[in-house]
């Protein structure tokens, strides 16, 4: 399970299940957790042994599914990073399991243009958007791409992580969310301290009050409660 996104459940929030079929990225975010985690305490697991070098899992393909779930596929990884064989081979699988909910998230969606129109019902597309503002902390594409890309494919079902959240204009923001309409968007903090720019918890707040004005889900993670107590402790 990853604490990273939740789903709504009638019992309440409750981690999406992981399926790293596909692991490793190239983008070097420094504020990348799954990296750190990669190359620091999985590194004696063997698809871990050369960091964050991305490969196709072969032994993930057996993996089985239960209908309802949400499966978030390569968490430890970007998607980008695969062949169309290895992601024709990953739709294949998924093909299986009809009733199962799978996200594939990826810093350059541009990525899933070649099979758009295609993709099965159950599948769900995101991005992360963590700000408007380009603060030069990763090699993946622009922001302004991300929204573009995830902006123009036909697929239905999108998802939008602003997670960790820093510092954006709030007409911009919710602008690109509008035009995007994903049915699930997801705002978290820099829940590891990582010294990035972020938004003063007031502007948090009205991003998350118009993104609720239009989007079937928004889910506030728990770690923007830090950015909250920021704001009292400064009233106090």
């Amino acid at each position: 399970m990853t604490r990273m996104f939740t789903i709504p459940t009638p019992l309440g929030l409750r981690p999406m299940r992981t399926w790293n079929v596909f692991v490793g990225c190239r983008f070097n975010c420094t504020y990348c957790v799954a990296r750190k985690t990669a190359e620091t305490r999985l590194k004696h697991i063997p698809r871990y042994r050369d960091g964050f070098t991305p490969k196709f899992i072969e032994s993930e393909m057996s993996k089985t599914f239960k209908p309802g779930e949400y499966v978030f596929v390569s968490f430890m990884g970007d998607i980008a990073f695969a062949t169309a064989d290895e992601i024709n081979r990953i739709l294949d699988r998924i093909d299986l399991f009809p009733a199962t909910n799978f996200l594939f998230m990826s810093k350059r969606p541009q990525c899933f243009c070649p099979w758009d129109g295609m993709f099965a019902p159950n599948i769900i597309l995101g991005t992360t958007i963590e700000s408007n503002i380009d603060y030069a902390l990763t090699n993946a594409p622009s922001a302004a791409s991300r929204y573009i890309w995830l902006r123009d494919l036909k697929h239905p079902r999108k998802f939008v992580s602003i997670e960790p959240i820093m510092d954006f204009d709030l007409r911009t923001m919710v602008g690109w969310m509008k035009h995007i309409k994903p049915e699930i968007v997801e705002v978290g903090a820099d829940n590891y301290r990582c010294g990035l720019p972020e938004p003063a918890w007031g502007k948090v707040e009205e991003l998350l009050s118009k993104l609720r004005r239009f989007c079937p889900t928004v889910i506030e993670k728990r770690g923007l409660e830090r950015l909250k107590r920021s704001v009292k402790g400064k009233e106090d």
